[in-house]
């Protein structure tokens, strides 16, 4: 799966109904730990890197993993803004790849192109509430 992919399932996780540190916990487990840095943008790249950090920070004990024992030394507060620059890495992602996919103004067809049609087999007619 694509970087973008893994923020935006790890985005779904984050909004099911279990608790904000279980939730946390899973997302970086499934999705997050699988990102390859490499993926994202250079200016998101140390976004990550700072939340995979800020998520294996704790000396796990035994038979946790250290994202299991940094989650559960959080505050609820704590594991809300870790959720929500998950959120906001997410949308910064998904956004910076919709601005490479989205066509260059110089390449789009201007509308006048096809307002100025005066080829008739073409011409769509239009249809009034009461007609349809």
């Amino acid at each position: 799966m694509s970087a973008c992919g893994d923020l935006h399932a790890a985005t779904l996780e984050l909004t099911k109904g279990t608790s904000i540190k279980h939730r946390l916990a899973v997302a970086f487990s499934k999705h997050l730990k699988h990102i390859d840095v490499s993926e994202l943008p250079l200016s998101l790249q140390e976004q990550l890197v700072a939340i995979v950090k800020g998520l294996e920070s704790v000396c796990p004990l035994p038979g946790e993993s250290a994202v299991q024992a940094t989650v559960r030394k959080m505050s609820a507060n704590e594991a809300d803004r870790c959720a929500a620059r998950i959120v906001d890495l997410y949308g910064a992602v998904a956004g910076a790849r919709a601005q490479m996919q989205a066509p260059r103004a110089a390449d789009a067809t201007p509308l006048n192109a096809f307002r100025e049609r005066n080829d008739t087999r073409h011409a769509t007619p239009l249809l009034y509430a009461a007609e349809a």
